[in-house]
């Protein structure tokens, strides 16, 4: 799948943070041991995942008659409590192209941003029965008298819903409303504290995931829900010994409590309803020991998946490299869960037995989804 080389996208992003350690002289001197935070078993079901995943994707495509384009993927999963690297594909060859997808590629990531403007919503007074209307919308732009009129997946609208529901099914319009009450540029320093980046518009359309991430930080943010809302930065290094086995460097990840805990705990609540009721259904399969979001851009050009289980956070993205769109239906459940759900799976059979976590202070209640 990769060639010779083993893991060889996580290899150069190793590479990269040896140089931030140590300094490019003393790296290429050598008699460097590394300890990284692969895990090899994980790294080689990655890449099944992501092979298997974009081979389906490229039939289907080719049925459709679009085979000049070759269909690109990434997937990066991180451990939800240490925020070390634990497998990393960054394209569907190394040999073909070592530009790494997970972690260098800044694209939409479309519903899959949603979770963290309905996260900062749950942290500032509201609970997920509240109700969001879901029904036609304009919004002024600019001074030409330019309307934006959001519009859901289906374009059809079905009212009053709840925040769990609107979520489970990535209704686009209540999504909007909610930017409205919360405030864009609120979510914007929220998303920022979840360990996000990368330069956002504070605009309704972000609530869309009109701005462009990358797939290593937005996993990072969604890991922030099972590891009880505390942001941990990704690193792929544990330890760094010299020639004489004495340690340089060791992985002292920054961390931050982003979140409260019930609200985390919450979110992550929301976020198993995506699987069980929504959009992720393709997943439930893997029962209640998951949580995920969905993500499909405009012209289908980006399809994303994005989730956890207690001890992993996973992150998948399928796209092309122009920004070709993938075909019509080619939409985050389709074209990126299969690979996720193949690689969580391979996960949780090894996983030890976990719980998400659930402070004494939240109750669970059953209500009306809608």
């Amino acid at each position: 799948r990769s060639g010779k080389r083993k893991a060889p996208y996580f290899v150069d992003h190793v590479r990269s943070e040896l140089e931030a350690l140590v300094g490019t002289a003393q790296l290429y001197k050598g008699g460097l041991s590394i300890y990284t935070t692969l895990s090899w078993r994980l790294q080689q079901e990655a890449e099944a995942a992501v092979e298997e995943g974009l081979d389906a994707l490229a039939t289907r495509m080719v049925a459709r008659g679009q085979q000049d384009l070759t269909p690109q993927g990434a997937l990066v999963a991180l451990d939800v409590v240490s925020g070390g690297i634990r497998a990393m594909v960054g394209g569907r060859h190394y040999g073909g192209s070592s530009f790494n997808r997970a972690v260098a590629a800044q694209r939409q990531p479309g519903s899959a941003f949603k979770p963290l403007v309905f996260a900062y919503a749950l942290e500032h007074g509201f609970a997920q029965s509240d109700i969001l209307l879901d029904a036609p919308v304009a919004y002024a732009q600019g001074k030409g008298g330019e309307e934006w009129r959001p519009e859901n997946f289906g374009r059809g609208y079905q009212g009053e819903m709840s925040l769990r529901y609107a979520l489970a099914e990535s209704a686009n319009i209540p999504a909007v409303r909610l930017m409205e009450a919360v405030g864009p540029a609120s979510v914007v320093s929220f998303a920022h504290r979840m360990g996000i980046t990368a330069q956002l518009h504070a605009d309704l359309a972000l609530a869309l995931g009109a701005s462009e991430v990358n797939l290593l930080e937005l996993t990072a943010a969604y890991a922030v829900f099972p590891n009880r809302g505390e942001a941990v930065t990704p690193h792929a290094i544990l330890e760094i010994q010299d020639s004489r086995g004495a340690p340089l460097s060791r992985a002292h990840p920054q961390r931050r409590v982003v979140m409260s805990r019930a609200g985390a705990a919450i979110m992550t609540d929301m976020l198993q309803a995506v699987v069980q009721e929504g959009t992720g259904r393709p997943a439930a399969h893997l029962g209640s020991k998951v949580g995920g979001k969905t993500g499909t851009t405009s012209d289908y050009r980006d399809a994303l998946f994005l989730g956890f289980s207690p001890g992993i956070a996973a992150g998948v993205w399928v796209g092309a490299d122009d920004f070709s769109s993938l075909g019509r239906g080619e939409t985050g459940s389709r074209a990126a869960l299969p690979i996720w759900a193949e690689f969580m799976q391979a996960h949780l059979e090894a996983a030890p037995l976990a719980y998400f976590d659930r402070p004494v202070d939240v109750v669970k209640r059953h209500i009306d989804p809608f």
